[in-house]
């Protein structure tokens, strides 16, 4: 990365309102049931929910003064749009799922913030060294956990689908830096990599494995557009994906049970292949069920389906995959958690709402492909690889997380929206 941390930080810290928001971006990407919490008009709200509200004033009062309009703005519809429907689909589903609905859609604060604070290349970085520094302290502590609990995957004080997610925007830092940069690259490139690795495989979210390939081939794909594609930066690349792949298989072999049931032989006992991801076809089976009774507009915004919503197809379930174990599927009694956000979209927000984000995410591709050819007014360096490779980690990470307000990977999908509505406006001029 150009220039270390000391002076990105402290010419950041000369603007207030962005020191505001790098210390939001560090409450969103924790997670908020590990925070202190109070209540408010019988609603449960933290540190998290009062540093958005106070930013989206001073997002208000930036804009009102004048000093620079929002950029890419039918992105930013979208995200809008978005955050909207998932507030007003709600309504109908009573105090809870309001609440729910409330406390994802009001992080779409971090989406406009971004897209009206990173405004030069330094404040690009100033985000990257924040997203860096808590990278390397969630691997640093998943390390100890697997140290101290034994083989297996970590949490960290994260989750271990936040801890893989953020691990893979660590590495994109790492890989960025070695393709815009001909000399070796800083430790600072290194450590990125090094706490990246480390927290994708100590994380072993399938998921994210996927996230960390596209995301990867994203750098590749941006290095090759800007002539900037060699062999030693590809061959590091290459790497990476082997030893990540290997630690994380090596932690989940015994999770993709499904393959053996696919393609192995058949089962000496019931049950004998069941795994997470056994138990993720089952909750897609049911989510699919309850999407086909409900398509246009789905359930409404829930978060986690009340029984009302989803009991009804249990029995057609359990003799489907009468194969699984009882407890890997929801109780009668009990909620249904999705776990994807792709089919969350589609059974609680039906056809509408999977239409509106997929609209909102081929327009974060097109704004994040355009940003990183863009020449001259474009970013530059590794900076030009921040916003496609995000954006690419996060599809992946999206098929093994849902959304909700008060995770790690939510604060990570407005942010990277943010930060892909930013980047077409950055440049060397900018950055001065």
């Amino acid at each position: 990365m150009p220039s270390l941390p000391s002076r990105a930080l402290r010419r950041s810290a000369r603007d207030p309102f962005f020191l505001f928001f790098l210390v939001t971006v560090v409450l969103c990407l924790l997670r908020a049931r590990d925070l202190p919490t109070f209540e408010v008009s019988r609603a449960a709200a933290g540190f998290p929910d009062v540093a958005l509200l106070v930013l989206a004033v001073l997002t208000a009062l930036r804009l009102r003064g004048g000093d620079r309009s929002l950029p890419s703005p039918w992105l930013l519809a979208a995200a809008g749009a978005f955050a909207a429907l998932i507030v007003v689909s709600s309504l109908a589903n009573g105090a809870t799922a309001f609440t729910a609905a409330g406390k994802l859609a009001e992080l779409v604060v971090l989406t406009f913030a971004a897209a009206l604070l990173v405004a030069s290349e330094e404040r690009l970085e100033a985000l990257a060294i924040v997203v860096l520094g808590l990278s390397v302290a969630a691997a640093f502590w998943a390390a100890v956990q697997f140290v101290r609990d034994g083989p297996g995957r970590q949490p960290s004080f994260l989750g271990e689908h936040d801890l893989a997610a953020l691990g893979t925007m660590a590495i994109v830092i790492g890989l960025a830096a070695l393709y815009a940069r001909r000399s070796r690259p800083g430790p600072l490139a290194l450590t990125a990599l090094v706490a990246g690795s480390l927290a994708i495989t100590l994380g072993s979210a399938l998921a994210s494995l996927l996230g960390l390939y596209l995301a990867a081939g994203a750098v590749v794909a941006v290095a090759a557009a800007r002539r900037e594609l060699r062999r030693a930066p590809l061959l590091a690349t290459l790497a990476v994906l082997v030893g990540v792949t290997a630690g994380t298989l090596s932690l989940r072999s015994g999770e993709l049970g499904f393959l053996k049931s696919w393609f192995g032989p058949e089962p000496d006992t019931p049950g004998e292949y069941a795994a997470s991801w056994s138990q993720r076809l089952i909750y897609t089976y049911i989510g699919g069920r309850v999407f086909l009774d409900q398509p246009l507009l789905g359930t409404g915004w829930h978060g986690e389906l009340p029984p009302e919503e989803y009991a009804r197809y249990l029995p057609d379930a359990r003799e489907r995959f009468s194969d699984q174990p009882p407890h890997y599927f929801p109780t009668d009694d009990g909620t249904f958690v999705p776990q994807q956000t792709y089919d969350q979209v589609l059974y609680e927000l039906g056809l509408a709402g999977a239409a509106l984000l997929l609209v909102l995410l081929a327009l974060a591709v097109w704004k994040a492909v355009a940003a990183s050819l863009q020449r001259p007014r474009g970013p530059t360096g590794e900076h030009a690889y921040y916003a496609a490779a995000w954006l690419a980690a996060l599809l992946g990470a999206l098929a093994g997380a849902a959304l909700y307000g008060g995770s790690p990977i939510a604060g990570i999908f407005w942010l990277t929206l943010g930060v892909v509505a930013a980047a077409g406006s950055l440049g060397p001029a900018a950055s001065k």
